[in-house]
């Protein structure tokens, strides 16, 4: 076993756990200064995170949404954290949230872990080590298998999902080009990245760019399962720790039998969308 996921993999449970317990109460809900919703499920997953993690490994950094970075300055082994991602899903009851943890060796993926609670899905990964899935029964107990994303390789096959806040006009573009079916929007990166993995679908479309929490745990998902995440324009997504933590634009995570060509066909369809 990979003594990073070892560590990351139950403290990613527990913070769900919390998560699903947080349902059934109140939820107070506040607003950051960019305006964006936070609850307290956030600060509890993130303190069962950020706890874990420092205890496990002292010399490491740790960077969350909800907390920014903390530890050595000069670490080697960053820890990338979205406690709760897809939050309005979550206060809304929905599917769509995820508690995602990753890990960078000299700013490159290297582990990661996502985990949904509502619908019983576990994703981990290690560099080397391939992807694999966990269908999580209500206790939160695994039943863990080997994945890998689909061979589809015909554009008119290979099904396409997108956030939530997906513009129609784009999706209308987008839809002119590419005539594959459309799975239904649907919040956070992790859940998206995990329909590839398993194969629901092919093609994830952000028209928007994220932050590094939002990516660290799917990207290294997705590329043990044989996929691909990168910018729009096909360039390497990339993890600069003296930045403000944000990537510069949208990205595109696909099975990889057709990226070059996606990057082709979407980059003028969705210049409009970028600026």
């Amino acid at each position: 076993m990979n003594p990073f996921l070892d560590v990351a993999r139950p403290l990613a449970l527990a913070a769900a756990k919390r998560l699903m317990e947080l349902r059934q109460s109140t939820l107070v809900r506040e607003r950051k200064a960019d305006h964006s919703l936070v609850t307290n499920a956030d600060r509890d997953a993130d303190q069962i995170i950020r706890q874990g993690l420092h205890k496990a490994f002292p010399e490491h950094a740790v960077l969350t949404e909800e907390s920014g970075r903390q530890g050595p300055s000069n670490a080697q082994y960053v820890w990338v954290v979205d406690p709760l991602d897809g939050t309005r899903a979550y206060a809304k009851g929905t599917v769509g949230f995820s508690v995602m943890i990753g890990l960078l060796k000299d700013s490159e993926p290297i582990a990661g872990v996502v985990a949904d609670p509502l619908e019983g899905h576990l994703y981990e990964a290690a560099l080397g080590e391939g992807c694999w899935y966990s269908t999580l029964t209500p206790a939160l107990s695994l039943r863990r298998e080997r994945v890998h994303v689909s061979n589809r390789r015909e554009l008119n096959e290979m099904p396409i999902v997108t956030s939530t806040g997906f513009p129609e006009t784009l999706h209308g573009l987008i839809a002119e080009q590419l005539h594959g079916p459309w799975v239904p929007a649907v919040n956070s990166v992790g859940i998206k990245v995990g329909l590839v993995v398993r194969q629901v679908a092919d093609i994830y479309i952000n028209h928007h760019s994220v932050h590094y929490w939002d990516t660290c745990a799917p990207q290294i998902i997705l590329e043990e399962a044989g996929g691909r995440f990168s910018f729009l324009d096909g360039s390497a997504i990339t993890y600069d720790l003296e930045s403000d933590y944000r990537h510069h634009g949208p990205t595109l995570a696909t099975n990889n039998q057709r990226h070059a060509d996606l990057t082709k066909i979407l980059q003028p369809l969705m210049r409009p969308a970028e600026s």
